[in-house]
C-alpha cells in the first residue's frame, strides 16, 4: 500500500487489519505523521520489529515518521499481519487513542 492511497479524515488516517487497527496522525505541519497500534480489544499494542515510541527524557514518545517511512511501516506490518489489503475506517469506527 501506498502513502497517496490512505485516506485522512481530520488529519486522522485508521486501516483495519483484521486483529490490528493501525491508526496515523498528521502533524500540525503535515509532514510528519505519529502512529499507534491497536488490538481488538481496542489497547495500545508493540508489535514485535515495529517501533512506534522511543523513550526520550524518561518519557514515551511518539516517532515521527514521512511519508515514505510510513509505506515501510505498512510493509511490515503487512508482513506480520499476512493483510495485504486493510480496510480504510471511517470516522465513526475510528479507535480513540487513550493514552
Amino acid at each position: 500500500m501506498k502513502f497517496k492511497e490512505l485516506k485522512f479524515i481530520n488529519g486522522i488516517c485508521q486501516l483495519d487489519y483484521n486483529y490490528y487497527v493501525v491508526s496515523f496522525t498528521s502533524s500540525k505541519d503535515k509532514s510528519s505523521y505519529s502512529c499507534t497500534i491497536f488490538n481488538r480489544a481496542k489497547l495500545p499494542v508493540d508489535l514485535p520489529g515495529i517501533k512506534t515510541e522511543v523513550i526520550k527524557n524518561n518519557k514515551w514518545t511518539k516517532i515521527n515518521f514521512s511519508k515514505i517511512e510510513i509505506e515501510t511501516l505498512i510493509n511490515k506490518i503487512q508482513a506480520f499481519t499476512g493483510n495485504k489489503n486493510p480496510k480504510n475506517m471511517d470516522v465513526s469506527e475510528f479507535y480513540k487513542d487513550i493514552f
